[in-house]
């Protein structure tokens, strides 16, 4: 029997694992046989980097080619730098969702991204790079996106549409993404 996937999502700020389009990716997901674990972040309201750090540390035990990992917002920089002190030999996929890794387009945030991440010691091990963005995020412009897929020598998709991804923009599921993560595993 061949081992399963699993994939970790993390939400970004002020979210939880019931808002956007989480719950309708993980139902998709978990309809093919796939674990899919969506995080409560500590205090998403006041997200504090050692906090999310320590949450995830706790929460991933197990490293390895069935491994994938999604990350919205915030959780996109959370996940590199959770990232970045691993000792992996290979993670099957990245997929960040209106991402940023130098500067903080929201000022609250700027604590997660005041020390640059060194991901040069696992990018390679990483078998599938995306960054998503759209031309119409008003929360993280798509240039921040862009650089994040540029350092990260990653795809980067520019939708026309989606904004920020999130539920109060009627953005309740994403087919597109939902469709780029089965396409990895099938």
């Amino acid at each position: 029997m061949t081992q399963p996937y699993n994939i970790y999502v993390v939400h970004g700020y002020t979210a939880n694992s019931q808002a956007n389009w989480y719950p309708d990716l993980k139902n998709h997901l978990e309809s093919e046989n796939i674990r899919v674990h969506i995080f409560d972040m500590p205090n998403s309201h006041a997200p504090v980097e050692k906090e999310w750090l320590d949450f995830l540390e706790a929460n991933i035990t197990n490293l390895d080619d069935k491994s994938i990992f999604i990350g919205h917002s915030l959780g996109c920089v959370t996940i590199l730098r959770f990232l970045e002190n691993k000792n992996t030999d290979n993670i099957e996929s990245l997929f960040l969702v209106s991402g940023f890794i130098e500067n903080s387009p929201i000022p609250e945030l700027s604590e997660f991204v005041k020390e640059e991440i060194d991901h040069s010691n696992f990018i390679e091990t990483i078998k599938n790079r995306v960054v998503i963005s759209a031309e119409d995020d008003d929360i993280v412009p798509y240039p921040y996106s862009e650089v994040l897929a540029k350092k990260l020598n990653a795809q980067f998709k520019l939708l026309e549409t989606g904004k920020h991804f999130i539920d109060r923009d009627g953005f309740t599921a994403f087919p597109y993404l939902t469709n780029l993560v089965q396409a990895t595993i099938f």
